[in-house]
């Protein structure tokens, strides 16, 4: 096998909202490698529904960007390959909670992640926690083929990003009292990897920058298959990486147990993910950068980090990247098996 650093392609450098194309595929691909065959049969079927309006965006690697391509507003075919400019912005603030931190790296409020309704009372902005609490609910109850199809896209894409530390946070200081959105407000010196300190966190520093979704990214193209080597070397090279959370545990769980573990309590597991992502920016995100802002035409202008910061990232995101795609897995199991018991495919 290819070592890893000869497979990952060149990066690219720019903004967006969401870990970038290769990101969330990196965490389908993941969570496709951890799922029975009949399990990933009955999804890719699932997704299969709106494979019209939207082509190759029916497995789980693919349908992974949906959720940001269907926010496309303009054919820009770089980033936006879409002739029906769908233009569903609407849907933006399910991709994210801002839990409040200080970037100071002290306690807001007395707050800390072992205070969870609090914390969560206390959130600045966004409604990722109430997307995937009601849309495990939906995959209940419904008898709708084209609302399990959107709820699962939304979740493959959705829990992705929970396990990126700026879709979890709002940094507070004097200079951004109500928050930086995620990390968007602080914009970096140029030349630098990314334009702010969210990009580069989405982007993995820019290692995987350049593999971006096309409707022609099909598995017998090239970059293709260097994402399915990525993904496989990452979960090698992670292998070890233990899931504190042990979502394995519910792989075969009755689908009620399943719910009542991710939506019930204080200890939730989809809000215990958040919560580890909130501890992750508060203790690595933040640490090490000088955010004293240089303010160039109202945009608050810091340095750009040191290669330091950013080798500590790669290694912290793709851990992350891992985790979220075994993770996933036990989720679109059990959504499979709810598609079938509901008898979905056959309406």
């Amino acid at each position: 096998m290819k070592s890893f650093s000869a497979i990952v392609l060149a990066a690219a450098v720019g903004s967006t909202q969401a870990f970038w194309d290769n990101g969330h595929m990196l965490v389908g691909e993941i969570a496709t490698q951890h799922m029975d065959d009949e399990d990933v049969g009955t999804i890719h079927a699932l997704l299969d529904y709106q494979e019209k309006d939207f082509p190759n965006t029916n497995t789980v690697t693919t349908a992974a960007i949906w959720p940001d391509l269907i926010k496309c507003n303009s054919l820009v075919s770089t980033y936006c390959p879409s002739p029906l400019t769908p233009s569903l912005g609407m849907l933006d603030i399910f991709h994210y909670v801002d839990l409040p931190v200080n970037v100071n790296g002290t306690d807001y409020h007395g707050l800390t992640s072992a205070d969870v309704q609090k914390l969560f009372d206390a959130k600045l902005d966004g409604f990722a926690d109430d997307y995937l609490d009601k849309a495990l609910k939906t995959m209940n109850t419904t008898h709708s083929l084209y609302a399990a199809n959107f709820v699962t896209r939304m979740v493959i894409h959705i829990f992705g990003d929970i396990h990126q530390p700026l879709h979890a946070v709002g940094g507070v200081s004097d200079t951004f009292p109500k928050g930086d959105a995620g990390g968007n407000f602080y914009v970096f010196k140029s030349p630098c990897v990314g334009g702010n300190l969210h990009a580069i966190w989405d982007s993995v520093y820019g290692k995987y920058g350049s593999v971006n979704w096309s409707p022609d990214f099909t598995p017998e193209t090239p970059n293709y298959e260097a994402l399915v080597a990525n993904a496989t070397a990452l979960v090698e090279q992670y292998a070890d990486e233990d899931d504190k959370l042990d979502f394995e545990s519910l792989r075969d769980v009755d689908y009620t147990s399943f719910v009542n573990a991710l939506s019930t309590g204080p200890k939730a597991l989809l809000k215990q993910v958040m919560l580890r992502s909130y501890d992750l920016a508060r203790d690595a995100v933040y640490a090490d950068l000088d955010l004293n802002c240089d303010m160039q035409n109202g945009r608050c202008v810091v340095p750009c980090p040191s290669q330091e910061y950013g080798d500590r990232l790669v290694d912290a995101t793709e851990r992350r990247i891992v985790l979220a795609g075994k993770r996933l897995g036990v989720i679109l199991s059990q959504f499979a098996r709810r598609v079938r018991q509901l008898n979905l495919l056959e309406n």
